[in-house]
C-alpha cells in the first residue's frame, strides 16, 4: 500500500511541478520573455555576464552534433574536442568585453548627456574586440580544417553552403541533374 500512495504522491507532486512549468511559460508568452528569461535562469557563478556553465553545455551540445555530422573517429572527436575547448575558455574574456560594451552603449543610449560621439566611440571599441573574437574564430576553423578529411571538409562546406543559401538540399538536387 505504501508503494501506490508513494507513486500517488510522485505523480501529484510532478503534476504540480509540470502546471507551475506551463504556467510559466504561459506567463512569459504574455507578459514577455524577455522579462521572466533572467529570473528563470538563476544567477551566474560571478559577476560576468559570459556563464562558463551555459557554455559548456552548449559546447558539448554542438560537438555531438558536428562529430555525428562528420561522423568523426574517436582520435578527431579528441582533437576537437580540446581544441573547442581551448577556445571556449581563451575566447570567455573577449565576449565578456563584448557584451559590457554593449550594455555600456544601451546605457549611453539612454543617457541624455551623452553625445553621439561618444556612442560611436563605444560602438568602435566594440567592433575592434570583436574583430579578435573573428581573428579567433577563423584560426579555429583553420584548425578545425587541419584535423578533418577532404570528405568531412566538404560535408561541412555543403552544410555551410546550405545554411547561408536557405537550401539544404541544394546540393542532393544538383546531383541528380
Amino acid at each position: 500500500m505504501k508503494n501506490s500512495e508513494s507513486d500517488e504522491n510522485k505523480k501529484s507532486l510532478f503534476g504540480r511541478k509540470t502546471s507551475l512549468v506551463l504556467a510559466l511559460g504561459a506567463g512569459a508568452l504574455i507578459v514577455g520573455a524577455p522579462f521572466i528569461a533572467p529570473v528563470l535562469a538563476g544567477p551566474l557563478n560571478s559577476d560576468s555576464l559570459v556563464d562558463p556553465e551555459w557554455e559548456n553545455a552548449v559546447r558539448k551540445h554542438v560537438e555531438k552534433r558536428f562529430f555525428n555530422l562528420i561522423d568523426a573517429t574517436d582520435s578527431q572527436k579528441s582533437q576537437l574536442d580540446d581544441l573547442f575547448k581551448q577556445r571556449v575558455e581563451g575566447n570567455r574574456q573577449t565576449r565578456e568585453q563584448v557584451k559590457k560594451g554593449v550594455v555600456e552603449v544601451a546605457q549611453l543610449m539612454a543617457d541624455d548627456t551623452a553625445t553621439d560621439e561618444q556612442i560611436r566611440s563605444k560602438v568602435k571599441e566594440i567592433q575592434k574586440v570583436r574583430q579578435q573574437l573573428i581573428d579567433s574564430r577563423l584560426d579555429t576553423a583553420l584548425k578545425v580544417r587541419a584535423i578533418l578529411t577532404k570528405e568531412q571538409r566538404q560535408i561541412v562546406s555543403n552544410k555551410v553552403i546550405g545554411f547561408i543559401t536557405g537550401n539544404q538540399r541544394q546540393f542532393l538536387l544538383r546531383s541528380m541533374n
